[in-house]
């Protein structure tokens, strides 16, 4: 596998690092994911890197700005917080008691269940009902893990995030904005610990 090539760019009073990978696009992407720009090029591209860097200054460092309030918020937040220390056997005996709960509460069958290494997702479920779960989920509290469960669940139903949807998740968690907030924080605590 080849590996990514990192470099540096300053952008206004903060130096950024950032990649660049070549892809099958139409257009130029600009990423921005734990404080670092991913750039995103058609393959035919031929400008020069730092130009297409600087065209979207403004916008490249306000959401540096915005990532560091945030990561100073959150790092506030979790300074008490640990994370749970499970197997991923454990995790998925946990998941199944939660699955058999939710099946019969909601009326729906899961066709298939599996795990990954996910970055950005806790779960997710396709029109299929194959549901798919992070493994991070080891690292978070029963109640969180049951909400996941419970939301992978609910779009069995209702797979857009609507006013449908969210009436059913009021029913068992009507805090499922204060779960989201957690989650958030768990998130954030799992990146900077891995």
């Amino acid at each position: 596998m080849k590996k990514t090539q990192v470099h540096k760019i300053k952008i206004k009073d903060i130096e950024l690092e950032y990649s660049v990978t070549y892809r099958k696009v139409k257009y130029i992407r600009y990423e921005l994911r734990k404080g670092k720009l991913f750039l995103i090029l058609p393959k035919s591209n031929k400008d020069n890197i730092e130009e297409v860097i600087h065209k979207k200054d403004n916008w490249i460092y306000g959401k540096i700005m915005e990532y560091n309030k945030e990561k100073e918020i959150l790092s506030d937040k979790t300074k008490d917080l640990n994370l749970i220390q499970r197997s991923l056997p454990e995790l998925k005996s946990l998941v199944n008691v939660y699955i058999e709960k939710y099946e019969k509460i909601l009326n729906v069958k899961v066709n298939r269940l599996q795990f990954r290494d996910t970055v950005y997702k806790w779960g997710s479920c396709s029109t299929l009902r194959n549901v798919t779960l992070s493994k991070n989920l080891r690292f978070l509290p029963d109640r969180l893990v049951e909400y996941i469960v419970y939301h992978e669940l609910t779009h069995i139903i209702v797979l857009a995030h609507d006013d449908k949807f969210f009436e059913i998740i009021k029913r068992e968690f009507p805090n499922y904005i204060l779960c989201d907030e957690k989650l958030n924080e768990y998130n954030f605590l799992i990146e900077n610990t891995f």
